[in-house]
């Protein structure tokens, strides 16, 4: 159960509820999830600071996505000399 971030109040009050009031208390904390969901994309600060976010770290995701690129063709390297589709004496198999 998902009750250790609950206070214990609630968890109190909601032992003894029956299947309708359950899931009356389900309704309205989903109608209050959205709400709470549509009042953080409104939130220009919020929306300010992702944007100073996705620019800070665009730097360092083009260098992660650099050598994500080069781990790929140097396992598809491997793999074709593991396959023996390369000549390891060619020109072909300098790395």
């Amino acid at each position: 159960m998902s009750d250790s971030k609950l206070s214990q109040s609630f968890v109190d009050n909601a032992e003894d509820l029956n299947e309708s009031e359950a899931t009356a208390l389900l309704v309205e904390s989903e109608q209050k999830m959205r709400l709470i969901k549509e009042e953080r994309d409104a939130d220009e600060k919020l929306s300010a600071a992702k944007g100073i976010v996705k620019d800070l770290s665009a730097g360092y995701n083009s260098a992660l996505n650099y050598e994500k690129a080069k781990i790929s063709f140097l396992l598809d390297k491997i793999q074709e000399f593991q396959d023996g589709s390369v000549n390891p004496h060619s020109g072909s198999a300098k790395i």
